[in-house]
């Protein structure tokens, strides 16, 4: 079931409202109060669409991820699926890599993860070929991928997307 446009409105609001209040203060230091008198909605709103502060950075995590998703979905019978899935997933990191590095300076990595591997884990195995009882192998490398894209927005993404591609598809498959 589709949001209505005022409840989707509400939430782009609190999660730019956040972001914007991160990008100055320490999140832990961020009240809910800040967030809806920063975003001009009431508190009331707020807690329709979120149980806290975490929830709105969930929340934006899953939209990014599913979007992702339809995208890999949309390229697995390609030729090099593979390889074009690294640069799908790299290619995210990128486009969001003003939150990334936000979360980042922040410490809520494992929030930015968490969205990952709940979304990710499926498609893994299909690209790569994981049998689906080998659910080590799917954290192997949810977790390799995850860790190389933090780290090169850590390193200011200096690596074009292709680069980093390159360098992902090579470590898996060499």
């Amino acid at each position: 079931m589709k949001e209505n446009k005022q409840v989707t409105r509400s939430k782009e609001w609190i999660f730019t409202a956040l972001i914007t209040l991160m990008k100055k203060n320490a999140f832990r230091n961020i009240s809910i109060g800040d967030i809806t008198k920063k975003a001009g909605v009431a508190r009331l709103t707020f807690y329709r669409n979120f149980e806290s502060k975490e929830d709105i950075l969930i929340n934006q995590g899953r939209k990014i991820y599913e979007q992702l998703m339809i995208d890999l979905e949309d390229g697995i019978t390609e030729e090099n699926a593979p390889y074009n899935s690294i640069k799908k997933i790299i290619s995210v990191f990128n486009d969001y890599a003003d939150l990334f590095e936000v979360l980042l300076k922040n410490g809520l990595d494992y929030l930015i993860m968490q969205s990952f591997e709940i979304e990710i884990s499926t498609i893994l195995k299909r690209i790569l070929g994981i049998k689906k009882d080998d659910k080590y192998k799917v954290k192997f490398y949810e977790g390799a991928l995850f860790s190389i894209a933090v780290e090169w927005i850590k390193n200011s993404r200096k690596e074009s997307i292709e680069e980093m591609t390159d360098i992902i598809y090579n470590l898996i498959y060499n």
